[in-house]
Parts: C-alpha cells; sequence; structure tokens
C-alpha cells in the first residue's frame, strides 16, 4: 500500500482553489439570495409583474376565448378583464391584447372594469 505524496507547489495550489471555490460558492448564495429577495419584493407590490408579457396574456385570451365557446361567459369575463388589469402597466407590446380583451367584453355587454 503505497501513500501518494503531493509535491508542496501542488498542496498549496489546491489549498488556494480551494479557498477561491468557496469563496466563489459564498459569493453566488448571496447575490442568489439578494435577487431572490428583490424580486418577491417587487412582486408583492405588484402581483400582476409575472403575467406581464406577451406569452402569459396571449394564453389567457385563448382561455378567455375557449371559455366563452363553451358557454362559461362568467370565466371569459374574468379572464378578460384580467388582461385588461394587467396589461394596463403602459408596456406597448401588450395593447394587442387589452385591446382584444375591451372589444370581447363589450360584444358581451360587459363593462371593462369590474
Amino acid at each position: 500500500m503505497s501513500s501518494v505524496i503531493e509535491p508542496r507547489g501542488n498542496q498549496k495550489r489546491s489549498n488556494l482553489l480551494g479557498i477561491a471555490l468557496g469563496v466563489l460558492v459564498i459569493g453566488l448564495g448571496v447575490g442568489g439570495a439578494a435577487m431572490y429577495s428583490r424580486t418577491s419584493k417587487r412582486l408583492a407590490e405588484d402581483p400582476g409583474l409575472a403575467y406581464r408579457t406577451p406569452e402569459a396574456l396571449d394564453k389567457m385570451l385563448a382561455r378567455a376565448e375557449d371559455a366563452e365557446r363553451a358557454g362559461h361567459a362568467g370565466a371569459a369575463v374574468d379572464a378578460y378583464r384580467f388582461i385588461i388589469a394587467v396589461g394596463a402597466a403602459g408596456n406597448p407590446e401588450l395593447l394587442p391584447y387589452i385591446a382584444a380583451a375591451r372589444r370581447n367584453l363589450e360584444r358581451l355587454g360587459v363593462k371593462p372594469q369590474p
């Protein structure tokens, strides 16, 4: 049974690498925790933030139209109002979804605001 003994220079390099990696891991952990805290604070202040994307509003618009076709007018109205409320932040990219939701609510004879 033979044990391998590293030369002194390699051991120092290994120690320094271990310390550097440890500092990196701690730094990434602190940065991740700060980002999580900042994001959760923003979501608490603006619950619609997570849904304020064209993809999310497109899916919601499709769900509303499906609900309307299935005869669930109440669910469709709620979804259309959700689109208007969430999209009201002023992002020009979301204006077509807001306009479609408003048109559909008018067609149903419902006011856009709850």
